[in-house]
């Protein structure tokens, strides 16, 4: 029985009649979709159809349906038609999809199948494992075991291995930044007005508030509504949209060249003809927007968009996908409000440090995600009193753990069990504050070299965990759920470079060159030999893997940033006091957001080491009380801050208006945070020529002799 796998939209769009019946008649195993879902996906290229060949003829025998948020993939409908069944006919479908998505760098792919179905056979055969278990809906009290497959992607170790290809770049990018997505005008009516497609911009809107991803218009979203608005002063609709997130618009010569790239692409005919109406031209702008800006993908339930996903994914890397299919991929449901999943202690998330009395509720939590036998054993086993746990929670229910045990000796070494409900919105919060915190805790005695244990199927914490410079161990299959790195813990500078050397060649057999190097460029490179070979590494790579560490060196002088002891405290975790309040989001994060004036942007130069300077405002000290290193900085709308503040920040709205005159902000992202044990007052960086009569108001630069000064002053160097 021949069988062929059709996806082009003009091949699958004429089958639909055939794929929607075939949907219906088992919908007790797929669950209802949208209509209008059939069509976007198809005009999309995101449903492949199988046909058969019999008398002479071509035959609907079968459709898979996907989608989801780059790189993770997700499978919506998997059906073939009962006379069609035992010809191997779903592994064609499922081998065609492996085969497009690894060719696209994605990482996996996930179903959703309720545990009563002998479905659940097929797609263990296929190599889908149960990573965890969901409550399905209240009418039939079903389980649904949630099951991934895990791409053959080789390109995703070797962007840390060697050279770095162009695409390599690109696929790091989106790996290890926090995806944009932006809304088309649609979705906003769809919310508002009661339209068929309503309940799916709705769960679109909640995922955005839920801070499941980051949700985002353009500014020609808004001013397309001052366009058609009868009453400016009192539109609710408007009023709505102006308490979105939003970018800026693109420079004028950058929106002209992409319209007119993209215009013959999705407009083909009026573009031809010069007949692009005012709501193509609005379109056009939103895409170009969401391209210049580097957006994951651009919502939309317009068909000339969708049938041009293809191509603006090879050519600019911007997903563009169907308002059902992503309100299908990140329905929030019952998930909490946004503003409780901001605080560490307020109950709804709690970190605890936890014994062996604990550990009961741990075993549960770790066989309902679903962790192998032997990695539960290891998580739970204590050695002669030397491991440590972490039990994350919300409420009662964990949604985290942790477990470390160090081996000492010369070679100081931590083995580290972590498991994270990767189906909770607070996820990557968790994720990021675990990876972050134990390798800085455990550095913070001696550099030690950190072996990560993952369950299989976390694939977001194994992403997480390359994204902060874990590698496979020498040799190692690049999908093994092992990871390691070496975590320093000191600022290195000639004075301890011998020392600090030799602890790298002891821990891990990582040699630094034999003299301390001096900084000629803003980023430069250094060859490291790893036992096995030499490579030539960034100093941005080096501080990154090895983190935390700073290296301070002739040639790399720092700036001066002034805060204010509240945000101190809220952001560095700096306070010698014990607080009242529950600190915010950020202060869980790796890396976190300073907001300035837009003049201080040339100061911010990435890789630049950064002194927080607590001003005498609000019963702060006076001092220099931190250091850390510049990873980005830009001139932003305050409006487009405001979006990444909430989360690594810790300014409200107000105080963000008042951190310069205009509309622009300097945003500025920062890692590697020591705090100093001893900070140095204002007297003495007078003394030092760090600042000069005047209080520090603004950001200052310093040479590297001053700022070398500070930091020894400050005693961080161990």
């Amino acid at each position: 029985m021949p069988i062929q796998i059709k996806e082009k939209p003009e091949d699958v769009v004429p089958l639909l009649s055939f794929v929607k019946a075939g949907a219906d008649s088992a919908k007790e195993e797929l669950g209802f979709l949208p209509e209008k879902a059939y069509d976007d996906l198809a005009v999309s290229g995101k449903l492949l159809v199988a046909t058969v060949g019999a008398s002479g003829k071509e035959i609907y025998a079968g459709h898979l349906m996907f989608g989801g948020i780059y790189p993770h993939a997700k499978v919506f409908q998997l059906f073939v038609e009962a006379g069609c069944r035992g010809n191997g006919i779903a592994r064609r479908l499922i081998s065609h999809l492996k085969e497009r998505l690894t060719a696209k760098q994605w990482l996996s792919i996930k179903a959703s199948v309720a545990d009563d179905l002998a479905a659940n056979d097929v797609w263990a055969h296929m190599g889908f494992r149960v990573v965890r278990t969901r409550a399905g809906g209240n009418a039939r009290k079903r389980r649904i075991n949630v099951r991934v497959l895990d791409l053959d992607t080789p390109s995703l170790f070797g962007l840390m291995r060697g050279p770095v290809h162009q695409e390599g770049l690109r696929l790091a990018e989106r790996l290890f930044q926090r995806p944009i997505y932006l809304i088309d005008l649609n979705v906003l009516f769809d919310t508002i007005r009661k339209r068929r497609r309503s309940s799916s911009a709705a769960k679109v809107i909640r995922a955005g508030f839920s801070n499941s991803i980051r949700l985002m218009v353009a500014a020609e979203f808004t001013a397309e509504l001052l366009r058609t608005s009868a009453d400016t002063s009192n539109d609710p609709i408007l009023a709505f949209a102006s308490q979105l997130d939003f970018l800026s618009r693109p420079p004028e010569k950058i929106v002209h060249s992409l319209v007119n790239k993209l215009a013959p692409v999705i407009f083909p005919d009026r573009a031809a003809h010069g007949t692009l109406t005012e709501r193509d031209m609005s379109d056009l702008v939103h895409i170009a927007t969401a391209i210049h800006h580097g957006a994951a993908g651009f919502i939309t339930s317009e068909n000339a968009i969708l049938r041009a996903s293809d191509y603006l994914h090879k050519t600019h890397r911007i997903d563009v996908i169907g308002l059902e299919e992503f309100a299908r991929i990140v329905d929030v449901g019952v998930r909490v409000p946004r503003a409780s999943t901001t605080n560490l202690s307020s109950g709804t998330l709690r970190t605890n440090r936890c014994d062996e009395t604990d550990l009961a509720n741990a075993r549960i939590f770790l066989t309902r995600m679903h962790a192998e036998t032997a990695f539960i054993h290891e998580a739970l086993a204590c050695q002669g009193g030397r491991a440590q746990w972490l039990l994350v929670t919300s409420g009662s229910a964990p949604l985290g753990f942790a477990k470390w045990e160090v081996h000492g000796g010369l070679k100081r070494a931590a083995d580290v069990y972590l498991c994270v409900d990767e189906g909770h919105h607070a996820a990557e919060t968790i994720i990021d504050h675990l990876l972050d915190t134990i390798p800085r805790e455990l550095s913070g005695v001696a550099p030690t070299l950190v072996r990560l244990h993952i369950p299989s199927g976390q694939i977001m914490t194994r992403q997480a965990a390359l994204s902060m410079g874990f590698l496979p161990p020498e040799g190692a299959s690049d999908g093994t759920s092992k990871l390691q790195r070496l975590a320093v813990g000191l600022v290195v500078s000639a004075a301890n470079w011998a020392s600090a050397r030799q602890s790298l060649v002891s821990v891990a057999a990582l040699s630094l060159p034999a003299q301390p190097p001096t900084f000629a460029t803003a980023n430069p490179y250094m060859l490291v030999n790893t036992g096995q070979r030499d490579i030539e590494m960034s100093l941005a790579e080096i501080e990154r893997v090895l983190s935390p560490v700073l290296f301070l060196f002739q040639g790399r002088g720092g700036v001066i940033v002034p805060i204010q002891e509240q945000y101190a405290r809220e952001l560095l975790g700096s306070s010698p006091q014990l607080s009242m309040l529950d600190p915010p989001e950020a202060i869980l994060r790796r890396e976190r957001v300073y907001i300035s004036a837009p003049n201080t942007l040339r100061r911010m130069t990435p890789g630049t080491p950064m002194l927080f300077y607590e001003s005498l405002d609000g019963n702060g000290r006076g001092c220099v009380i931190a250091l850390a290193r510049i990873t980005d900085s830009r001139v932003v709308s305050k409006v487009e801050a405001l979006g990444k503040v909430k989360q690594r920040g810790v300014l409200d709205d107000r105080t963000l208006q008042q951190r310069s005159v205009g509309e622009e902000v300097t945003e500025t992202s920062f890692d590697n945070i020591f705090l100093f044990k001893s900070p140095v007052p204002l007297k003495r960086l007078r003394q030092l020529g760090c600042a000069d009569g005047s209080n520090l108001i603004s950001a200052r630069t310093i040479s590297f002799d001053k700022l070398a000064q500070v930091v020894k002053e400050g005693r961080i160097d161990g």
